[in-house]
């Protein structure tokens, strides 16, 4: 009977240090104490505003994720997928260009960019701090020239209603992240490429030794962040059916938040998909808290620092703790 009760009570704290389980429980805290000072709060309208508004951040925080994974940062997913809108807009608008082309152009660019980005990391050994900064600006630069202060309608694509059409409250925007999250985690928990990733990002040379190729695996990483900072770009024309070069501004440091908030080590090679999924969440569960207490916009900003900050402390105590449960 004491062994069994043992048991059953590792297997409770092994739940509750997960990082999803870590995330999920500073969401409810702020859900119960918004809703109790304005109950207007938990309505339809409000949650579905929530969950919509973390499609666009949620995608490009994956590929974000898998970089940081690997052991890298990519600084220039914001404005990867504003180049990738402004081609979608360009293309459709300038060139007539049908839907599936223009789409196909948009995430091409963002792969294109993830992969200079991880040759230049992996073949030139740079920096992905510098590297990712210079194309950063360089991104930013051509999405300003090509668009010109105009912005590119999609109209002519028929797209619209992917953004519009609201099944059970939320778009199919939504449903697709959803999707690629369930996706993505299969792939990092389950297929030798998420193995290879993490074992590249938790020990470089160990990874080696075993016969990792990790530059192949670094510039794999790359990539997926720039298609995934592309499919950001593509859900912002998709929802606004324009594009402008004024989409993806600062995203790039929100999803290192939210990668960092879900429980992806900064120092590579651990990580939940589903907990950067939940990071997203609580990043805009706090910023519509925020924004229905009336709360002033300069210190909106304040709290949020603040609050990522205690939740990153409190899942850096989880993960001492979970060290000390395994001694």
């Amino acid at each position: 009977m004491p062994e069994l009760k043992q048991k059953k009570l590792g297997t409770s704290w092994r739940i509750l240090l997960t990082p999803e389980v870590g995330v999920l429980i500073p969401i409810l805290l702020l859900v119960i104490v918004t809703t109790i000072l304005n109950p207007v709060f938990l309505t339809r309208r409000y949650l579905s505003s929530i969950l919509v508004g973390c499609v666009f951040i949620g995608v490009c925080s994956l590929g974000q994720a898998i970089v940081i994974m690997s052991g890298e940062i990519d600084l220039s997913v914001g404005y990867v997928g504003c180049l990738s809108g402004i081609m979608i807009g360009k293309a459709a608008m300038a060139w007539g260009l049908p839907a599936f082309p223009c789409v196909a152009l948009g995430l091409a660019t963002g792969a294109f960019v993830g992969l200079v980005n991880g040759l230049m990391v992996t073949r030139l050994n740079l920096s992905s701090w510098i590297t990712t900064i210079s194309t950063m600006f360089i991104t930013q630069g051509l999405a300003t020239t090509i668009a010109q202060g105009i912005p590119q309608s999609i109209e002519s694509l028929g797209l619209s209603r992917v953004a519009t059409d609201r099944p059970i409250g939320l778009s199919w925007l939504f449903f697709m992240l959803l999707l690629i999250v369930i996706i993505m985690d299969f792939i990092i928990r389950r297929s030798k490429f998420g193995y290879q990733l993490r074992a590249t990002g938790g020990n470089r040379e160990a990874a080696e030794m075993a016969g990792i190729d990790i530059r192949n695996v670094k510039l794999i990483a790359f990539m997926l962040a720039g298609f995934f900072a592309a499919m950001g770009g593509l859900f912002d024309v998709l929802n606004a059916n324009t594009a402008s070069e004024l989409f993806g501004a600062g995203r790039e440091f929100r999803t290192i938040i939210c990668c960092a908030v879900g429980g992806i080590s900064l120092a590579g090679g651990e990580g939940s998909i589903y907990g950067v999924g939940l990071g997203v969440l609580l990043f805009h569960v706090l910023w519509f808290c925020l924004r229905i207490l009336n709360v002033n916009p300069n210190m909106q900003l304040v709290l949020i620092g603040l609050i990522m900050v205690l939740s990153l402390v409190l899942d850096f105590q989880r993960k001492r703790l979970e060290v000390r449960k395994m001694v």
